[in-house]
């Protein structure tokens, strides 16, 4: 039989600025999800909402008195005013960290303004690219002695040609020697904020190349590309 005297358990102080840090984290989530990371009123409505919510359901209610509430709005708001003020250096964020993957990951491109990209030199001494193609992601050796883009039999088949349907009408010279090679059309290339439409291409034969050139039907596209010591900058 329950004891009527008992008291009831009070949730712990720490559960209201919890809840709303995780209703805070699923507004931030979707938010990035849906695309909506330029709409600061979009956004910043759907933080108060959850917010609002989470303390509803999970803080308030677990208040004993006037005074316990009043301490769990206090830490509520100051932990939402915290997160508004972190959100608002998101953009100084996006640039460190794209600074910090192109030192990690060289082939990343770090933006530098409108329709500008660098890379960083490679280890082996190359500058290599992330390059999204139609949508798929695919690192490519930059190489300016190749005269387009050169796809190997595996990779072109990854990025959903079919070489074995096409024509090896051109002989190109390769790390392995002379080989033939089938032409191709790209629909779409990215390199961070540069994107080039209809680039041609070509696909060498089965085991004659093992990783994809970026070469000049790419390059000259571009409005220029230059090499300043460990650096390749790249403009649309």
């Amino acid at each position: 039989m329950t004891d009527p005297s008992a008291k009831k358990p009070v949730l712990a102080p720490w559960r209201a600025p919890v809840s709303s840090a995780i209703a805070l984290l699923l507004a931030g989530c979707g938010a990035v999800e849906g695309d909506v990371l330029g709409d600061t009123d979009t956004l910043m409505r759907a933080i108060y909402l959850l917010a609002l919510l989470a303390l509803v359901l999970f803080g308030v209610r677990g208040a004993g008195s006037f005074g316990k509430t009043v301490k769990y709005l206090v830490i509520w708001l100051a932990l939402l005013l915290a997160l508004i003020y972190a959100y608002s250096f998101r953009d100084d964020a996006r640039g460190v960290y794209s600074r910090i993957m192109g030192e990690l990951l060289p082939s990343v491109a770090q933006e530098a303004g409108e329709g500008v990209v660098t890379l960083r030199r490679d280890i082996d001494g190359h500058f290599a690219a992330r390059v999204f193609v139609n949508g798929r992601p695919e690192t490519f050796l930059l190489d300016t002695g190749a005269s387009s883009v050169v796809l190997p039999w595996r990779v072109a088949e990854e990025l959903g040609f079919d070489p074995a349907n096409r024509s090896f009408i051109v002989s190109v010279s390769t790390a392995n020697g002379m080989a033939s090679a089938a032409p191709l059309r790209i629909e779409r290339m990215e390199i961070g904020g540069i994107v080039v439409e209809d680039v041609a291409a070509l696909v060498t034969e089965r085991g004659r190349l093992s990783q994809p050139l970026l070469g000049m039907s790419f390059l000259d596209r571009l409005s220029g590309f230059e090499v300043s010591g460990n650096t390749l900058t790249l403009r649309r």
